[in-house]
């Protein structure tokens, strides 16, 4: 019995095929290039999306601040009533000036006081322009002393020129109000803001004035029409001159005698 032959194997036998090529150092350092350029564009991008969003920002708080100014100013405006002040000299100031040491100063209504502080209820107000900035002046009282000292709040920044104009009933433009008693028949009727800012450019705003008391409907008159209504009604009701008023004894005297009568043809 014949036992198999062992051969030993090949050396082509034991020779593996290779799977896959690998890259060449050319392709590695393209591949490089391509991830670099993208990594610097995605970077380009997203440093731009955050400056939007931060200009985005900044320009809604700035609007915001323009707009919460506009509305003060107008609110000051739209509730200012007829009251002259004493300032700390003691000379009188006219119930709004314009150009007077400050841009604009008004007597306004509407300054609420729910824990019923010792206070009116009317306001001094003032504007001043200042270092690029509007600012509002109140006083705790109407008639200053020499010690009142104003509480200031700044309403706008970044402003580079800010003015009041005042107009009279006939339309005309003032840049200096009260005028001078040379036309005592003219009336404040709007007050004109103009602001120059960095960011917006020029903005105009024409506000009205409410008319003064005197223009309104005294409530004195009324009463006085309503007076003479009802001395109408009582000369109409009173009796004629030659006409007696019937007094309660003939009345029941009346009546006696025409219940006498009903009896008697009864019986």
């Amino acid at each position: 019995m014949s036992r198999p032959s062992h051969q030993a194997p090949s050396c082509a036998a034991t020779r593996t095929r290779p799977t896959g090529r690998a890259f060449t150092l050319l392709e590695v350092l393209v591949a490089l290039a391509v991830f670099a350029a993208i990594g610097v564009m995605s970077s380009r991008i997203l440093s731009g999306m955050v400056d939007v969003a931060e200009t985005m920002h900044s320009r809604s708080d700035s609007f915001a601040d323009l707009q919460r100014a506009l509305f003060i100013v107008q609110r000051d405006v739209e509730q200012l009533v007829h009251r002259s002040v004493r300032d700390e000299l003691g000379d009188a100031r006219a119930a709004a000036s314009v150009g007077d040491g400050s841009l604009l100063e008004i007597t306004r209504l509407g300054w609420q006081n729910p824990l019923a502080a010792a206070r009116s209820e009317l306001q001094r107000v003032a504007y001043v322009f200042e270092d690029g900035r509007l600012i509002r002046l109140f006083w705790d009282v109407l008639d200053r002393a020499p010690s009142s000292e104003p509480v200031a709040q700044a309403l706008l920044a970044e402003v580079d020129e800010a003015e009041f104009v005042a107009y009279d009933d006939r339309g005309q433009e003032h840049r200096f109000w009260p005028r001078s008693s040379i036309d005592t028949k003219q009336q404040l009727a709007a007050i004109g803001l103009r602001l120059d800012t960095a960011t917006y450019g020029r903005i105009e705003r024409l506000l009205l004035v409410p008319a003064p008391a005197t223009d309104l409907v005294e409530p004195e008159d009324d009463e006085d029409d309503l007076d003479d209504d009802l001395n109408d009604d009582l000369e109409d009701e009173s009796p004629a001159p030659n006409e007696r008023p019937v007094q309660p004894e003939a009345m029941e005297i009346s009546a006696a005698l025409g219940r006498g009568k009903r009896g008697g043809q009864g019986a």
